[in-house]
């Protein structure tokens, strides 16, 4: 009976360990946080709340552009981040003529919430601040486009299909599908394989979280929806995470028109850092084309 006794303890600390994985999920064990505020870079801007349809309270940022007119960008963050981390990387396209509408995701930023589900639920959130949008600010919303960063630019995909008045979407390292983003983070981070351990940990998030579809999230099914709206696409050569054949993979299912830019020497969510002045240029020059 020592080897029943035996396999009972080594199964209790599998699922210990996945029970784990599956909070590191929910959990970012990374959250950045509010230090930076549109001030910082001599901004006006206005904050808004608004709620989501289960209930959760979001807070952003409406910053007006420098020259005036209705071109807006939705702005949405990466997981662990936050609508400031996202501002230090793209205030730049205030100053270039659009206006600004940073949010914190649940559980990330200002926002209410417990919980983050790295897309699934997020989609939510997505859906509250355009409901807020064209409620609040018909004529921003009917001259409106998209930037998403990492597990924004996967939810901005998957997204953009339920919401056709938007015009146009650039995204930065979005991830092709749930289940192997989860499993290289585990891989990379923690030498976790998939089987059995994230594996189980997929089935004990989807218990934790009341969802039986929170890791059927997938962006690649999403992205042949987006057409015929303007879609760039762009990856870091060198990025680990969402990796360059990740990355592709979202642009090859999209639809006409469509961009896709690899940039040399990027890792993970440092593309402009990399690419300097020339990101600015193209992704002011796509908004300008996109939602002239």
């Amino acid at each position: 009976m020592i080897w029943v006794a035996a396999v009972l303890v080594l199964a209790a600390g599998v699922y210990a360990l996945c029970w784990w994985g599956a909070g590191i999920i929910l959990h970012p064990p990374a959250m950045s946080p509010m230090w930076i505020f549109p001030e910082q870079f001599g901004l006006r801007y206005e904050k808004v709340a608004f709620k989501t349809r289960d209930g959760l309270q979001l807070r952003g940022w409406l910053i007006p552009s420098a020259t005036g007119g209705d071109r807006t960008i939705l702005m949405c963050h990466g997981w662990g981040d936050n609508k400031g981390e996202l501002l230090k990387q793209t205030w730049f396209l205030s100053e270039a003529g659009f206006n600004l509408f940073y949010f914190d995701f649940r559980s990330h930023g200002e926002s209410e919430g417990e919980i983050t589900t790295i897309g699934g639920m997020e989609t939510i959130d997505f859906d509250a601040a355009m409901e807020w949008l064209r409620r609040e600010r018909p004529a921003l919303a009917r001259s409106a486009g998209v930037f998403g960063l990492s597990m924004g630019a996967a939810v901005t995909v998957a997204s953009l299909p339920k919401h056709p008045d938007l015009r146009c979407a650039a995204v930065e390292s979005p991830f092709s599908d749930y289940r192997t983003v989860i499993t290289r983070w585990a891989w990379n981070n923690m030498r976790i394989p998939y089987w059995p351990l994230v594996w189980l940990t997929t089935v004990i998030l989807r218990r934790r979280v009341a969802d039986p579809m929170v890791d059927r999230f997938n962006p690649v099914e999403a992205a042949p929806k987006v057409a015929p709206r303007p879609l760039l696409v762009i990856g870091g050569e060198l990025d680990r995470l969402m990796t360059p054949e990740d990355v592709k993979k979202v642009y090859a299912a999209a639809g006409e028109p469509k961009q896709l830019w690899m940039v040399p020497g990027a890792w993970h969510a440092k593309c402009r850092e990399a690419a300097g002045l020339e990101y600015d240029t193209r992704l002011i020059g796509f908004f300008a084309r996109g939602l002239a």
